[in-house]
């Protein structure tokens, strides 16, 4: 059992400036992952080069690439991806609210990392290949913070944690399948800077209609609708979401959207 681990990102948890957490997540990785197997090697994109040495100590990481956050603004810019396009009808601002980090620069920059340790990873005699995070373990909800790796699944399904917001689309702490299965998926990079445009057809699906959903309150966390998990139930709703589009920037959705069109969607298990 030979699997290739993927890390990418931060070297710690951005959002709350603690570099403390990534020694757990290494912990988790050690215990969850790596003890499971025969042979693991690890493959990193890191926007910190500053953290180099502390990767090298513990993961040797086979290969790895270390180098300054890129500009995504002007990345924006060039993709003509308007997060104030985006953002109209937003009844306050972005900054104050719960989707303050949902824009489409951090989500470019998460997805450019993760698919750039993805693209490292050319040798295709693994069973497996997991993408995660640094700090894994160690934030969101306790459903999709722990990986849950089984060296006996069958590799020819894309694996990630069960929750109950698949309405609106995938916990992305952590993913696993084949090799060629993995490829597939390092392609969500090169799909959002096509699916973040104006008008796009990501935003007339959110817009209009969103698969396997439920019609919620988008303004209320606790509304129960939204949890009630239709791609699950024999009998589906007919009265599907309509998002409003300062949702395009939402990971989870996306994630959704572009497994949909990459065919990762029949083959998704939830663990």
């Amino acid at each position: 059992m030979k699997v290739a681990i993927c890390l990418h990102g931060y070297f710690g948890t951005l959002s709350t400036n603690d570099f403390s957490t990534v020694h757990k997540g290494f912990a988790h990785i050690e215990s969850k992952v790596a003890s499971l197997a025969d042979e693991v090697d690890f493959y990193v994109h890191c926007w910190q080069p500053e953290f180099k040495s502390d990767i090298e100590k513990l993961y040797s990481p086979k290969k790895a690439i270390y180098e300054e956050q890129k500009d995504f603004e002007s990345i924006c810019k060039e993709n003509k991806i308007s997060q104030e396009y985006i953002d109209r009808g937003f009844p306050w601002p972005r900054s104050s609210t719960m989707y303050k980090n949902a824009n489409a620069e951090r989500i470019l920059s998460f997805y450019y990392s993760r698919c750039q340790s993805l693209d490292l990873v050319e040798n295709k005699n693994y069973d497996f290949v997991m993408t995660t995070r640094f700090d894994i373990s160690q934030r969101g909800g306790p459903e999709v913070r722990e990986l849950k790796f089984d060296r006996n699944l069958d590799n020819d399904y894309l694996y990630t944690a069960e929750w109950n917001q698949k309405n609106v689309g995938y916990g992305d702490m952590w993913f696993y399948a084949s090799p060629d299965i993995m490829h597939t998926y390092s392609q969500i990079y090169k799909h959002a800077l096509v699916d973040f445009k104006k008008e796009s057809n990501y935003e007339k699906c959110l817009t209009t209609g969103w698969p396997d959903s439920q019609y919620f309150n988008v303004f209320s966390p606790t509304d129960p609708r939204q949890f009630s998990n239709e791609m699950d139930r024999k009998e589906k709703s007919k009265n599907l979401m309509k998002f409003p589009r300062w949702r395009v920037t939402d990971c989870h959705l996306h994630h959704k959207w572009f497994c949909m069109q990459t065919g990762l969607y029949q083959k998704t298990k939830w663990l």
